[in-house]
């Protein structure tokens, strides 16, 4: 449902955080998902709310913004080459080395809570992150989170 069209982005290169975090916005904006103040939320975000997680020594980022600038609920997937630093969300002193980047356009602010959730249970999920590293097409990607519950 929320990767219904398929904005993924497989071992791509970024040198920094900003540079992917705007090829991902760019990608919902060109696809109509977005609005075009949506990069300028999530790069504010991201400074005032970081979103690094590290979780069983692998790093991920969920970076999110308002929902009134999201046209359509929908999630961007970005796997890096080389991970990209992000300040923690728990800890915003804490540099996390982040591989891989889902990016939350939720219309509804209730949609954000719910697939919080839902992608926390998956970054736990040590066999589906492995899965994850290996994963080199869409239609593996949309395998991997169908079977641990994620749609």
């Amino acid at each position: 449902m929320y990767f219904d069209k398929q904005l993924c982005l497989l071992n791509i290169e970024a040198s920094n955080q900003e540079q992917i975090l705007t090829l991902m916005a760019q990608m919902l904006f060109s696809n109509g998902i977005v609005t075009q103040d949506f990069l300028d939320g999530i790069l504010q975000r991201e400074q005032q709310y970081p979103t690094g997680l590290l979780v069983n020594s692998v790093g991920f980022a969920l970076p999110h913004t308002d929902s009134s600038k999201v046209n359509q609920s929908q999630i961007c997937f970005a796997s890096l080459k080389q991970p990209v630093t992000f300040n923690g969300m728990t800890d915003d002193s804490e540099k996390i080395p982040v591989k891989f980047i889902f990016m939350l356009a939720m219309k509804q602010p209730h949609e954000q809570v719910e697939n919080l959730q839902n992608l926390i249970d998956l970054f736990q999920n040590e066999q589906a992150i492995k899965q994850l590293e290996q994963c080199s097409s869409m239609t593996e990607f949309i395998a991997i989170l169908n079977q641990a519950g994620i749609k």
